[in-house]
């Protein structure tokens, strides 16, 4: 099974994307497949932070980059 999430990039050179990922993955697992530095951003779920080891769930995902890129 898969779920779908809508992911929001603020303060960063990416855009905007739709992932589908096997249930079960996380938020970390998110970060990889996007080649996002885990230590660079905050994550959000409904603006409220979520911890990189949680379990993704579908639905809006922001991610925040809050480190320099250059």
């Amino acid at each position: 099974m898969t779920i779908s999430i809508n992911i929001e990039l603020i303060n960063s050179d990416l855009s905007n994307r739709q992932l589908n990922v096997p249930d079960g993955t996380t938020y970390e697992n998110v970060l990889d497949i996007l080649g996002i530095n885990q230590e660079t951003v905050l994550i959000l779920k409904e603006k409220k932070a979520v911890p990189i080891d949680g379990i993704a769930v579908p639905g809006n995902l922001t991610i925040m980059c809050v480190a320099s890129q250059g």
